[in-house]
């Protein structure tokens, strides 16, 4: 009698097995979605990033804040060398110099702080302009900026 019940049970268990999916069955193929999910985000990420990264896009708002007090440096300045390719900007009181610090720009006023203007920097160039400045930049990612800012001041007049 029991081999008939016991038969009976496993066509049962059977039967339910076919119209539903066991709680191990479940979890099984949950656990493969979220893997799957897990493993996609990323491809998602630089789908919708257009493969530029976050850094690339700080250092175009970082740039425009630069020029920005850039210029106003220049148009407030008496006098403007570059001397082994550090700029050398002379104001009323202050010398403001720009120069590399490792993948950096710096700036320091009277030799003294240490001021970061600029980041990932590969290559940069300053020029010296007719009562100006030009100033070229190269980022690591290999794009390159330049910005000329002009003084107020006439730098030829002999004082």
């Amino acid at each position: 009698m029991n081999k008939i019940l016991n038969w009976q049970k496993r066509i049962f268990v059977l039967h339910l097995n076919d119209k539903a999916f066991t709680l191990i069955e479940s979890l099984f193929a949950l656990s493969i979605f979220i893997m799957i999910i897990f493993f996609m985000a990323p491809v998602f990420h630089i789908v919708l990033h257009n493969g530029k990264s976050d850094d690339a896009k700080l250092q175009g708002m970082e740039w425009s804040v630069f020029c920005s007090q850039l210029k106003k440096e220049i148009r407030q300045s008496i006098r403007a060398d570059i001397n082994s390719g550090q700029l050398i900007v002379t104001k009323d009181s202050e010398t403001v110099q720009y120069d590399r610090y490792g993948n950096t720009l710096r700036r320091q006023v009277n030799s003294l702080g240490h001021e970061i203007v600029l980041q990932n920097v590969s290559q940069y160039t300053f020029s010296i302009l007719n009562n100006g400045v030009k100033l070229t930049v190269k980022d690591q990612w290999g794009k390159e900026y330049s910005v000329s800012a002009h003084s107020f001041i006439d730098w030829n007049v002999e004082k």
